[in-house]
């Protein structure tokens, strides 16, 4: 039977274009604040755990020019997509059991992808055993966060459908483990970190109808949802969602996410 971190990895995989396309712009930038507050200028080995399609990699090589970069993902569909001028190396690997030897990293950095996890504690270590001594760790997760606007829309209309429940585990959805700075830090130090900061910041994002439709259908629950319906309860779904979006203010469509931010030392 395969694990739950396997099937996120391979659902990922499945949907890395839809992804790349869709939701790695929006969230990308979210991370810049990390960068800034990381001491990646004089880095000589810089590692980026579940690192997706490589989108931070660039940020990363400005911030550290001298830096080796290492990427590493464990959705072998997602690294493929790393841009082309993506020159360091990308590898498919399990957060919670890196490849790598002991004490090598200078900077390694986590975004939007402890809460997929089952352990979260674990990984952190593994990253810590990775990291020199001193070496920092750089976190980006979700803090209070509604998810994209017209969701609420999606699952009821998904429900009147008869579409079977979200059938990710939820050991790998683990999100309100640490949606605060007290649970965040306190997982940072369970995981031995030191020197432990915590922050939130409040990101805007105007979406129109379209795109949500085209993210949730492309890479969000309604993606893991829709798909069990015929495609003609799947097209009247979407059909109905559509009709009751368009009727929402403007505003409704503006999502405000507070984003989650930490630093530690190893």
């Amino acid at each position: 039977m395969i694990s739950p971190s396997a099937a996120l990895a391979r659902e990922y995989s499945e949907k890395a274009d839809a992804y790349a396309r869709q939701w790695s712009p929006v969230i990308a930038p979210m991370a810049q604040p990390l960068i800034d507050n990381l001491p990646l200028a004089g880095a000589g080995w810089v590692l980026d755990v579940g690192a997706g399609t490589g989108a931070l990699v660039p940020a990363l090589c400005a911030a550290a020019p001298a830096a080796r970069v290492l990427a590493v993902d464990r959705a072998h569909g997602m690294l493929r997509l790393a841009p082309r001028h993506v020159k360091h190396p990308l590898v498919a690997m399990d957060a919670q059991a890196l490849a790598i030897r002991s004490r090598i990293a200078d900077v390694a950095t986590l975004v939007f992808m402890l809460f997929h996890v089952p352990d979260p504690v674990a990984a952190l270590r593994d990253v810590r055993r990775v990291l020199r001594p001193g070496g920092a760790a750089g976190i980006v997760t979700w803090g209070s966060d509604q998810g994209v606007p017209g969701l609420s829309i999606w699952k009821e209309e998904l429900d009147a459908a008869g579409a079977a429940p979200d059938p990710r585990d939820p050991i790998i959805m683990q999100q309100e483990k640490m949606d605060t700075p007290e649970k965040l830090s306190a997982l940072l130090a369970a995981a031995g970190y030191t020197a432990v900061r915590a922050w939130t910041r409040v990101f805007e994002h105007r979406w129109t109808v379209d795109e949500i439709v085209q993210v949730q259908l492309g890479c969000g629950m309604s993606a893991r949802r829709i798909g069990g319906l015929s495609p003609d309860a799947a097209a009247a779904c979407e059909a109905r969602v559509r009709r009751r979006m368009a009727l929402l203010p403007l505003e409704a469509l503006v999502h405000r996410p507070e984003v989650l931010f930490a630093t530690a030392t190893a």
